[in-house]
């Protein structure tokens, strides 16, 4: 039975390949990378893990595994809790407006997060945690999402960054769209989703294949449009006001709380009433404004420790072939060739976790460790 020791423990059942909470892994990872903290999930995007695995260890949940911290945090899933054992706390992390997803019946009121054994519970903002406190009666902390932005480069159209689930308001799109047709605007609409949006779509609007440097695809446009029903946070708005992008969004209460008005953005009414309005506002206003991204405060509720995985990071591990790679002839994707048993090679350290996985579909380890180096920052592997 495998036990996973950590200071901070977070799981999560399913990271796909985009999303809101995705991207809060992603700043969580980079700001806090040399805090001891491990993400666990059942279900992980390749590409998604790959960028987290940068800044901390992610660990595949199998069965029989057990998991000792300090503090455990949990959003939706807390299926595996009873296999975390935390010596302070297990939090629940509310990253929606509950109250309204139950209002706007896209959640009903039974199917509500939560575990007996919670004990502590972090709103990701004012919004969050007032509707979590007016639907179950625990108080939430406030804690605003962590927000450590790339470095972009720049261009400009508009574009909208969006799981286009039914809360997101893809008809709004569709509306807004067609009242630009109309009014012959030239524009260009890029809509970066892994879904597609129900009806006739614009010409001008272009359906893109998510990518995870959303960031260097935000910075292009002359606006983000977020026209939701409800949001927690939003990390798109977030990304685009923090570059000096301004925003066309749905008057949400929580985008009020974390700084949006009328120096950096545009609203846009729920019934798309006032679409001409919004229109001449693209033509007319010129924005001129500095955002600064609301403070987090996971540095006070992350348990304190030197991170074991980024010294880990640091190693260079030295490896020597198994018959793994000879016995299903397959080709090593960074040697290009089958190294046969006793090669011997150099590889980083998430590469040498996985070729000395016995777990993978191929049952046996590819490799044996034959002892490590100190990584030289100043040469590339």
């Amino acid at each position: 039975m495998e036990t996973i020791y950590a200071k901070n423990i977070y799981y999560f059942h399913s990271i796909l390949e985009i999303g809101g909470i995705e991207t809060f892994f992603y700043y969580l990872a980079k700001k806090y990378k040399n805090w001891d903290l491990v993400i666990v999930y059942q279900i992980g995007n390749e590409k998604q893990l790959q960028r987290l695995r940068k800044y901390v260890r992610c660990v595949q949940y199998k069965k029989g595994m057990h998991f000792k911290c300090e503090k455990a945090f949990f959003n939706f899933n807390t299926d595996i809790i009873e296999y975390v054992e935390a010596n302070k706390d297990y939090y629940l992390v509310l990253h929606g407006d509950y109250k309204a997803m139950v209002e706007q019946k896209q959640l009903d009121l039974k199917n509500l997060p939560g575990h007996q054994k919670i004990t502590k519970y972090i709103g990701i903002s004012q919004q969050v945690c007032d509707a979590w406190k007016e639907l179950t009666g625990h108080e939430a902390q406030l804690c605003y999402n962590p927000f450590e932005p790339d470095k972009p480069n720049k261009k400009y159209i508009f574009i909208s960054a969006t799981r286009l689930s039914r809360e997101k308001g893809g008809g709004r799109i569709l509306k807004l769209a067609d009242a630009m047709d109309a009014f012959g605007l030239n524009y260009e609409w890029w809509v970066f989703s892994n879904r597609t949006i129900e009806g006739k779509i614009s010409p001008h609007i272009k359906i893109m294949k998510p990518t995870l440097d959303i960031m260097n695809e935000i910075i292009k446009a002359d606006f983000l449009i977020q026209l939701s029903d409800n949001e927690g946070y939003c990390y798109s708005v977030v990304e685009a006001l923090q570059n000096g992008i301004p925003v066309i969004k749905t008057p949400i209460p929580v985008f009020d709380e974390i700084g949006l008005d009328d120096t950096n953005s545009i609203t846009l009414n729920f019934d798309c009433s006032n679409c001409q309005e919004v229109i001449e506002k693209i033509i007319n206003t010129e924005f001129n404004f500095k955002y600064i991204a609301k403070k987090d405060c996971w540095d006070t509720i992350l348990e304190p420790g030197d991170s074991q995985y980024q010294k880990d990071l640091s190693r260079l591990y030295i490896v020597e072939a198994t018959g793994t790679y000879e016995k299903y002839h397959l080709i090593d994707k960074d040697l290009g060739f089958i190294p046969k048993s006793g090669f011997i090679w150099k590889v980083p350290y998430d590469r040498y976790l996985f070729l000395a996985d016995p777990s993978t579909k191929y049952k046996e380890p590819f490799v044996k460790l034959l002892g490590t180096e100190e990584l030289d920052l100043n040469k590339q592997i």
